[in-house]
């Protein structure tokens, strides 16, 4: 797939230049929208899109015991990789990170994921997808 724009760059300078410890306790805020803290506890957590790696991180802030995320822009992955290291002070020590990437339109890795994760989290990104008509297909799957 051709990226035609390059979200990854914005992120790697949102990353750089925005992101401290109060954006990160507002993302961990916007989760516990959907999900209450101990729904977080000791899951998996499937980041489809992770751009920034903003909410990959805040979910394993909040107690997830194992987070995968990845992004079909390689800036995005480069992103996520430098909040992981910006970050690394905050989080604890048995932490566990997946970070590749992926493209969700790649039947191969939906197949890989299946029943992998917990919770799958995707913000901002499918509608973004070359043929949204194929999702239809990896949401019967």
């Amino acid at each position: 797939m051709k990226i035609t724009f390059s979200f990854g760059k914005n992120w790697k300078n949102y990353v750089k230049n925005v992101v401290d410890e109060k954006v990160i306790q507002e993302a961990k805020e916007s989760l516990l929208k959907y999900l209450p803290e101990g729904e977080f506890k000791d899951k998996v957590f499937i980041d489809v899109g992770c751009g920034s790696g903003l909410f990959s991180l805040s979910a394993i802030l909040l107690g997830c015991k194992h987070v995968i995320s990845f992004d079909i822009d390689p800036a995005s992955i480069e992103a996520t990789l430098l909040l992981r290291e910006k970050f690394s002070h905050i989080l604890p020590s048995n932490y566990s990170w997946d970070i590749f990437q992926g493209n969700i339109l790649d039947s191969n890795l939906v197949e890989s994921l299946k029943e992998k994760g917990d919770i799958v989290y995707s913000w901002g990104v499918l509608h973004h997808t070359e043929k949204c008509g194929k999702l239809s297909k990896i949401q019967q799957a």
